[in-house]
């Protein structure tokens, strides 16, 4: 039988008063009526700090119990340390609710209310800075893609520039290719040339008409700011116009194609091309644009080595299919033959397991971990991940073709007449365009894996094959602008006029430890930058939330005024916190409609 009732419990409280010592925190659970049939209760009380004390209890509620007390003492915690209690209830196993409240621990003693009826919501992405990375594949026969490519990037821009008017950002915006040689061999003519273009932005792509010009400023993005109507473009050159100046990046790359890695030593390398574009301060969305998928490899790597057709075959991409992904259950490379159909599903295949390609999991941490443990950005949800590449869920299959001339090497039988010819393993595509057989690709499992560990609500793919890559940008445009200047809360406030909220910067310091400075509600400062302020929103920027009272109608985000031209200290993050109520378990998310 569903409730419409609230799980109310509104006595809890932590309290560290006399006679406890200096450090040490008593905390004590009150438990006042209970509005539906809870029969156990998980309570977990924290401290996040060096010592990270921490105390649980489990506990059997009768349905019906008015009252429960229940004590339990932390040591050792230290002033500023951060304290969570959390509060499951169940009921036939079924949880009914989830709640925590945290706060920050004072020195000595002292005493520290929650009230559980509310949750805690983290508000994420409070900023209005956008750096923008394009991976354009220029190996041979990506020319059309790229093109459909530089067609549509308007679309995006037209996305931004309409939600400017209103929300204005400052957007940098720049292209890598995915030619990075193929290790320490000169291959195809010096098509292929050890490093090839480095993870270089593209200030001006290598197949650009003559007419193009650089960005301005010495930099070779775009540089594209909002809040003050300046930009770096050439005269007479629109943002659109140089983005497909950079974007032309021409079909002569190194056919050996590592698109992850270009964009890993564009961000983390930073080569002298790349300076001031990566900030710390904005988020980083990354679209990576290719027909075929990743072959990221060490710099020193003997895969592309010419002389070793005996060891991997022949001096073919599937070198970088046979040592890159796994398929199947249990999971085995793709065998260098026919795999007998379609294999699945497939993965990246990890060095331990005898693949030759850069680890997948040194990208997923880079991009989707916090900066303390290695991450690009010290929030996650300052990452978006897209691509337009071939699809890989359904998996991945090879096939043996005689095409003719090809490179001797140890083949099995061709099926049909070989005309002479020898025969390699080659990568079926995973879609082909009925209309345009251009639009092609080989499914893309390292990029689309690397794709997918990023945030849901972060991660954006596209397929290859579509031909038409309008929707692609206008959905990454409003991934964007929902990911900007004000942070959505994402539950109901009790009281909008004076909302609980917290808000402070998190900066990450060179010696790997982390400082918390508090930042003031505007109307407490009286206005004095910066503070943070409680916004109403377009409601197509943030869901429809109902008020404490059922009322229908908040819209609200929090934003951070750092003044004009203010901007946070380096490497440095805001947070924001807000309680708002619980929702019963039976209730809808939006406005606490009935399910």
């Amino acid at each position: 039988m569903k409730t419409a009732a609230l799980l109310l419990i509104a006595g809890a409280s932590l309290t560290a008063c006399s006679p406890c010592s200096e450090g040490t925190l008593e905390v004590t659970v009150t438990l006042p009526d209970f509005a539906v049939a809870a029969d156990k209760l998980s309570i977990s009380v924290s401290v996040l700090g060096a010592s990270s004390p921490s105390g649980s209890l489990e506990v059997k509620h009768s349905p019906g119990q008015t009252t429960g007390t229940f004590d339990a003492r932390i040591a050792n915690y230290r002033a500023g340390d951060e304290a969570v209690l959390s509060v499951e209830a169940y009921a036939g196993g079924a949880l009914l609710l989830q709640a925590s409240k945290s706060t920050i621990l004072p020195a000595g003693c002292g005493t520290l209310s929650m009230d559980l009826a509310l949750t805690e919501l983290d508000v994420h992405n409070v900023k209005n800075k956008v750096d923008l990375l394009f991976m354009a594949d220029d190996s041979p026969g990506t020319s059309p893609k790229i093109t459909e490519l530089k067609a549509r990037f308007p679309q995006l821009i037209k996305v931004l520039d309409d939600f400017g008017q209103t929300t204005p950002g400052w957007y940098h915006i720049g292209v890598v290719t995915s030619d990075l040689g193929a290790g320490q061999f000169t291959l195809g003519g010096g098509q292929c040339h050890p490093g090839g273009r480095g993870g270089k932005l593209q200030a001006v792509g290598a197949a650009a008409d003559t007419t193009c010009m650089a960005p301005t400023g010495g930099l070779s993005f775009i540089d594209y700011n909002q809040l003050d109507s300046t930009n770096n473009l050439p005269a007479g050159q629109s943002v659109e116009t140089t983005f497909g100046c950079m974007a032309s990046v021409g079909s002569m790359g190194c056919g050996y194609e590592q698109p992850i890695e270009a964009v890993y030593k564009a961000l983390h390398d930073q080569p002298a091309e790349n300076h001031d574009f990566l900030r710390d301060d904005a988020l980083l969305v990354v679209m990576w644009v290719t027909d075929e998928d990743d072959c990221s490899a060490d710099p020193n790597t003997d895969l592309f080595d010419p002389s070793k057709t005996a060891q991997y075959g022949a001096l073919l991409s599937y070198r970088c299919t046979e040592y890159g992904i796994q398929c199947g259950n249990p999971a085995m490379p793709l065998p260098y033959g026919d795999s007998g159909g379609i294999q699945s599903p497939c993965s990246s295949l990890p060095p331990a397991s005898g693949g030759k390609l850069i680890d997948i999991d040194k990208y997923i941490t880079y991009f989707t971990k916090p900066a303390a443990q290695g991450g690009v950005k010290i929030d996650p949800h300052d990452v978006i991940l897209a691509a337009i590449t071939a699809p890989s869920s359904s998996g991945a299959a090879s096939v043996l073709v005689n095409p003719n001339p090809i490179p001797p090497g140890p083949f099995a039988s061709c099926p049909g007449p070989a005309n002479g010819s020898s025969c390699f393993v080659e990568l079926q595509p995973s879609c082909i365009a009925p209309q345009n057989p251009q639009f092609s690709g080989d499914p893309a499992v390292r990029i689309n894996q690397l794709v997918g560990s990023a945030l849901p609500t972060n991660q954006q793919l596209t397929s290859i094959c579509d031909t038409d890559y309008q929707s692609a940008l206008e959905s990454l445009g409003q991934k964007i602008i929902s990911s900007i200047s004000t942070g959505c809360v994402t539950g109901p406030l009790v009281d909008p006029q004076s909302p609980d909220c917290s808000a402070e910067d998190v900066t990450d310091n060179q010696d790997g430890s982390v400082t918390t400075t508090s930042l003031p509600s505007c109307a407490q400062s009286g206005e004095v930058t910066p503070c943070w302020k409680l916004d109403s929103i377009d409601p197509a920027r943030c869901p429809l939330l109902c008020a404490s009272d059922g009322d229908p109608g908040q819209h609200f985000g929090v934003s951070i005024d750092r003044g004009p031209g203010g901007q946070p200290p380096p490497n440095t993050s805001p947070r924001v916190r807000c309680s708002a109520v619980v929702l019963p378990p039976d209730a809808h998310p939006i406005c606490g409609a009935p399910i």
